[in-house]
């Protein structure tokens, strides 16, 4: 899911106690879904959650493939609706462990799909909003906002309950974050632009506050640990350059709890939603036109993959360090909505959209 957002209104914490049933795996597939959601294990293992319509209610299809996109599997979908609000549906995927949310309810399965139940986000009432999940050390990472402070809740998938992780939280009345798996755990909380606050873990218990990848008021976009470095993108507020627009830098730590630098130099983000690192010299930016990628740590940036409709990119990830996945959200030229998958397999450098069932 996006790795900076807002807190919105959601709906009320007793919400969250939604049914734990599914729609069968055999269910006809029509055509057209629209991919909203995407998770990878390896190059070649990955699941799609996509919906026939984007219509509040609608009921999500999941898939599996083992081959790189060339064949799938319909496995039993969770019980996530197409949210009235138009909050990104996000998925994650470890093992046989499942998790899915519509930013208001999260849905778990430790047997892929065969039975999911609801989890409880422990102590949040009133509005909320679930950024982002997660699953890192056999446990499950909730990212949640609310109109007060942003927080990282977890616990054991199926447990019924997640509980907030003591300390790993913010206040402020506009907060955002970014949790990176890739490596080693990493929680970034900002607030207000003003405060930002960071900590990695090696076992998913144990939190350890560390320097900041970026100052304030600037925002990190966590890209994860390849070779032993530690890769962020650091932007300034939005429309500091000019309307949907930011400034852009790569700041890159040695090793984790070292203190980051800038990498290359500043450049020009239009709306940019989602990071991600390849190699400790390969990055990919996913921004509200198209997605940027540099192959010598931020020198020098190309575009790839131009939506003239204003696209909106989710769970950019990097299984490797030269395949590559995300989803695209987006209108096409003739005013339809369109969700696609697509791949790399050169480190972002060109991508190719998947075929789903």
């Amino acid at each position: 899911m996006v790795t900076a957002t807002a807190a919105c209104a959601a709906g009320a914490a007793a919400a969250i106690a939604v049914p734990a049933t599914a729609a069968t795996a055999t269910a006809r597939v029509p055509r057209g879904l629209l991919a909203m959601a995407t998770s990878w294990t390896t190059a070649q293992r990955g699941i799609v959650l996509a919906y026939p319509s984007m219509n509040a209610g609608a009921k999500p299809y999941l898939f599996e493939t083992g081959n790189g996109g060339r064949t799938w599997q319909s496995l039993t979908a969770p019980p996530v609706t197409y949210p009235p609000d138009h909050d990104q549906p996000d998925v994650t995927w470890v093992g046989g462990v499942i998790a899915a949310t519509d930013g208001t309810h999260i849905v778990a399965t430790r047997n892929t799909g065969k039975h999911w139940s609801a989890e409880r986000l422990a102590g949040v009432s009133g509005s909320f909003d679930v950024a982002q999940l997660v699953i890192a050390s056999g446990r499950l990472f909730a990212l949640v906002t609310t109109p007060k402070s942003a927080a990282v809740y977890s616990g054991t998938a199926q447990s019924g309950v997640l509980r907030a992780v003591p300390g790993v939280s913010i206040p402020g009345t506009y907060t955002y974050g970014s949790i990176s798996t890739q490596g080693t755990l990493q929680v970034d909380l900002g607030a207000d632009y003003t405060a930002e606050r960071y900590w990695y873990s090696r076992n998913g218990t144990a939190f350890v506050k560390a320097p900041l990848p970026c100052p304030a008021p600037t925002v990190a976009f966590l890209g994860g640990v390849r070779s032993g470095k530690v890769t962020a993108l650091c932007t300034d507020p939005p429309s500091t350059v000019g309307l949907g627009e930011t400034d852009g830098r790569l700041s890159i730590a040695p090793r984790l709890g070292g203190t980051f630098a800038a990498s290359g130099p500043v450049f020009d983000l239009p709306n940019p939603i989602e990071f991600a690192a390849a190699s400790a010299q390969d990055m990919t930016v996913a921004t509200g036109g198209d997605i940027m990628v540099t192959s010598n740590a931020g020198k020098s940036w190309t575009a790839q993959l131009a939506q003239p409709n204003g696209p909106f990119w989710n769970d950019l990830a990097f299984p490797t360090a030269t395949t590559g996945v995300i989803v695209c959200s987006t209108l096409n030229n003739s005013s339809k909505f369109v969700g696609t998958v697509y791949r790399t397999t050169n480190a972002g450098r060109t991508w190719k959209a998947l075929t789903l069932p």
